[in-house]
């Protein structure tokens, strides 16, 4: 067989390049095993035979974020008891994987047994980035009966600027080790304590510089151990290690995508996003963890999935998003894009009723805990129906310790009260 040359002029030859280009680009769908990775919250409590999901992020060799998918068959999870003592039969255990069709894939699993266990997530037959990683399974606690909630089983803190001491705490939250970290607001710093309520270390001071403060009012800590905090009168966000070095900073003053004005109450979910009540914006913002802007949704108003003033928010099991919609006195529920649910709640001292709904968050159970500023702290089971109360003075802000179900509150009264 002969073998024909084609030739063509220069000229010719980028004519056609160019009606490539203007076509698209030629691109691999082969994914890189040593790029790929595994988003997973590490304060996330895993129970037997309870969903346990996170998502994998892939990516091509050349270590750009895949866009599509079409590679679910390619990937296997496998699942080892680390005990050598207990030679349980893992096929019980239960896992699927799903194509998100975006270049990302959710890994969903049941774990029928209590104890500790390496979780193996191979591409063709080898371990990815961060595989394998460990995970404990505990028994799920029994449901905390509210209704005996009365005094708090310990109080620290009191009025002043001192080690310790508080102005006006309103964020607050806890990380996997039990460790306590407050948004000492008026005192322009972050505050860190032990389960038993002794100091541990602070950071912060007033300013406007990388990790200094005006006024924070929300924070909350990433799957990485990463301390995020709304720096709500420089209306920005910071992001910290978990000793409380400076990473980054983003945000501005203003209403466009990416800007604030007061940022209050935080969220992460499943995938390390970071959602913000935008507070004088009347509007819920999120990024991604490095502070890049995905989507918002909320405008000024009472009506179904409008805002006045909101303060708090939080995620339950299923993603939704349950914000305090403070100013028109009720709680609100999306879906994990910002499509409205359902609402509870009205203006008044009634049960169900709020003054003004600041801080929430949600339990095992997604029962969710809101703090009513007259007084009081609310709970509703997941529908919104009302359960009970228990009396704290002016709370501000509220949190679960997902190990022993106690209940941490901060208040205006400048202490924080564990119940």
């Amino acid at each position: 067989n002969p073998f024909i040359d084609f030739f063509s002029s220069k000229k010719e030859e980028e004519s056609i390049y160019s009606s490539i280009s203007n076509i698209g680009i030629i691109d691999s769908n082969e994914i890189s095993t040593d790029k790929c990775l595994i988003l997973r919250n590490q304060n996330q409590k895993v129970y037997k035979n309870r969903e346990f999901k996170f998502p994998i992020i892939s990516y091509s060799k050349e270590g750009n974020i895949m866009r599509r998918g079409g590679n679910v068959n390619k990937f296997e999870i496998k699942i080892e008891e680390e005990s050598k003592l207990n030679n349980k039969n893992q096929s019980n255990n239960e896992w699927k994987i799903k194509d998100l069709k975006n270049g990302m894939y959710e890994v969903k699993m049941e774990l029928k047994d209590e104890g500790k266990y390496l979780i193996f997530v191979q591409f063709n037959g080898i371990d990815i980035k961060s595989s394998p990683f460990q995970v404990e399974v505990f028994s799920k606690l029994k449901q905390r009966n509210y209704h005996e909630v009365n005094h708090p089983k310990l109080t620290f803190g009191s009025k002043g600027n001192k080690k310790g001491q508080f102005d006006g705490p309103s964020g607050i939250t806890i990380n996997s080790n039990g460790n306590i970290y407050v948004c000492d607001t008026s005192n322009s710093r972050i505050q860190i304590f032990d389960s038993e309520g002794n100091f541990i270390s602070t950071f912060g001071l007033e300013g406007n510089e990388n990790g200094q403060f005006s006024c924070p009012f929300g924070i909350t800590i990433n799957s990485k151990g990463n301390i995020i905090v709304s720096d709500t009168y420089n209306h920005r966000i910071q992001i910290f290690d978990s000793e409380g070095n400076f990473i980054l900073t983003f945000g501005t003053k203003g209403k466009g995508n990416g800007q604030f004005h007061r940022p209050l109450g935080l969220a992460i979910d499943s995938s390390d996003n970071i959602l913000i009540c935008d507070n004088e914006n009347n509007r819920i913002q999120i990024f991604d963890s490095e502070g890049n802007f995905i989507s918002r949704f909320g405008s000024k108003g009472d009506k179904n999935g409008q805002f006045n003033y909101p303060f708090g928010i939080t995620i339950n099991s299923k993603g939704n998003i349950i914000v305090s919609d403070t100013y028109n006195h009720r709680i609100q529920i999306f879906d994990s894009k910002g499509n409205f649910i359902s609402r509870f709640g009205s203006n008044g001292i009634g049960n169900g009723q709020f003054g003004n709904a600041y801080g929430v968050c949600v339990d095992l159970n997604e029962n969710i805990l809101v703090c009513d500023y007259i007084n009081r702290i609310q709970i509703f089971n997941s529908e919104g129906e009302y359960m009970t109360q228990f009396k704290v003075k002016y709370p501000t802000n509220i949190t679960i310790d997902p190990t022993t179900q106690n209940i941490i509150v901060c208040s205006d009264e400048h202490k924080i009260s564990i119940y």
